[in-house]
């Protein structure tokens, strides 16, 4: 843009004082903080709760320091590991999905069966044992169709779908490639899809996810609620649903309104997923699995995704270092990472 005069008429826009040198930035204000990621809002609002200084490096806050008391240390966002009582390693095997399955069976823990392969031809030299795109193929048939395959160093459900033969494993391989190097290729599931959180191997909380689906209206035909589906996920940064994750329906078919179809695959709600309920788990099953999980990779803090099958059987999705937990916040529950946030900004800063 080219900047315009300011017209003779018009009176200068009043400037702020400057900073004397060396004075910290201002915290940021309730509007600045609501536009900032979900993470750095919490951290800043845990911050405050504990007399510590948030400063944004960057426009958006992704990027920050908090410091009290002469101490202080960098956090963002992003790709960034956010929490600070993660360690580098930790965070980036978790973010290494075959990795994390290897230091799984090692602790001798239940992960979903799969495999790496990567999309373009080649590159299966670069890391041993992973495949190449035409052993995918074999792989698949021996686990049975459908699969679920996903990027392995993914997030937010992007590109994470369910494969049902062949022609849809080859399609989705030539989709993904542009996007992402490495994917994994898993056995189909069964059950309720939970997530507990732990911190030092205690439960905080627990979601039973729910499945995302399509609102009917009465008007328009599935194949038309799942292209507006489709450009909220591009809005996002985020690979578009499949027409198979209509399980087979008619996209001509009109649902009537408030009927619900769900969608097959993935259940993140970045990509229009959701939580049925949250509760505060004691010790069982679930949150033992979780524990054990995020000690396996070295992860003080985790999102543990389960499985639960009908019997009760429970096999481990996958593991993130770096939750978001804006599925809280939209519950009315921003409290829970506010206060995971005080509790580990308090360590960090010696409190």
């Amino acid at each position: 843009m080219t900047p315009t005069d300011t017209p003779p008429e018009a009176a200068p826009p009043a400037q702020a004082p400057a900073a004397p040198p060396g004075a910290r930035p201002a915290p940021p204000g309730d509007a600045a903080m609501a536009a900032m990621p979900a993470s750095a809002r919490y951290a800043a609002l845990a911050a405050r709760r504990i007399g510590a200084h948030f400063e944004a490096l960057d426009q958006g806050g992704w990027l920050f320091r908090i410091s009290r008391s002469g101490r202080s240390f960098l956090s963002g966002c992003g790709a960034v590991a956010s929490y600070p009582v993660n360690g580098a390693s930790a965070h980036s095997i978790a973010r290494d999905k075959a990795h994390a399955k290897t230091a799984l069976a090692a602790a001798g823990l239940p992960a979903i069966p799969g495999r790496l392969f990567f999309a373009r031809p080649g590159w299966e030299a670069l890391r041993p044992p992973a495949s190449a795109p035409a052993d995918a193929l074999a792989w698949a048939e021996t686990l049975g169709w459908p699969v679920f395959c996903k990027p392995n160093q993914g997030a937010r459900g992007d590109f994470a779908e369910r494969i049902a033969g062949p022609e849809a494993l080859a399609d989705y391989i030539t989709r993904l490639a542009p996007h992402h190097d490495g994917f994994l290729v898993e056995r189909v599931m069964a059950g309720d899809e939970l997530r507990v959180t732990v911190l030092d191997g205690r439960p905080r909380y627990a979601l039973r996810k729910a499945a995302p689906a399509l609102a009917g209206d009465g008007r328009r035909s599935l194949r038309a609620l799942l292209d507006a589906a489709n450009a909220d996920l591009a809005a996002q940064g985020i690979s578009p649903w499949p027409a198979a994750a209509l399980g087979g329906g008619d996209p001509g078919a009109v649902p009537a309104a408030g009927a619900r179809v769900p969608l097959l695959g993935r259940r993140n709600a970045s990509a229009a997923g959701g939580a049925e309920a949250l509760e505060v788990p004691g010790a069982g099953p679930a949150a033992d699995l979780a524990a054990a999980a995020a000690a396996a990779l070295g992860l003080r803090l985790a999102a543990v995704d389960l499985f639960a099958a009908p019997d009760g059987t429970l096999t481990i999705i996958e593991l993130n270092a770096n939750p978001g937990m804006e599925t809280l916040e939209r519950m009315g529950r921003i409290d829970i990472p506010v206060t995971l946030w005080a509790e580990m900004l308090e360590e960090a800063l010696g409190g």
